[in-house]
């Protein structure tokens, strides 16, 4: 992810080295939205490699752990959010799925805080959120599965 964010960033840059970033130009957003991308992705990346790193100590610390592959996590998060709106899962408060829904309606709305014509930081914000969201949504659901599983091993019989 991280390697994949760089080549975004790189590929940004050249196309300004191109010319493709005079503003005069039909595609004078194209390196700006690049690099915007390939930053939110690198932080995106670390952020994960971060938390790879850290899961033996959350679990050591009797944090429990994530559970479940990236498949299993997507299909988590509707049960998730549901049983966090109705209030079921204590683990997940109901301002969180009011937090992510409102994120949601940012990115498909056309209003934004930072209008998208600004080169670099119209883009970010909207990269920002949607980072935000998706590892925000990604981690949770492994914890919803992780004590989903833990559950099931404590029931008798």
């Amino acid at each position: 992810m991280v390697v994949f964010g760089v080549v975004l960033v790189v590929a940004g840059l050249v196309a300004y080295a191109a010319g493709l970033g005079d503003p005069a130009g039909s595609w004078w957003l194209l390196p700006p939205g690049l690099i915007a991308a390939g930053i939110g992705i690198v932080i995106a990346g670390a952020v994960a490699i971060a938390r790879r790193r850290l899961a033996p100590l959350r679990r050591a610390a009797g944090g429990g752990g994530a559970a479940g592959g990236p498949v299993a996590r997507v299909r988590a998060v509707p049960a998730m959010i549901g049983e966090a709106w109705r209030g079921r899962n204590p683990a997940v408060p109901r301002y969180q799925a009011v937090l992510w829904l409102i994120a949601a309606v940012y990115l498909v709305s056309p209003v934004d805080f930072i209008p998208e014509f600004l080169p670099l930081i119209g883009i970010g914000d909207d990269i920002g959120v949607g980072a935000w969201l998706l590892s925000s949504l990604y981690a949770e659901s492994g914890n919803y599965l992780g004590r989903q599983r833990e559950q099931v091993e404590r029931r008798p019989g």
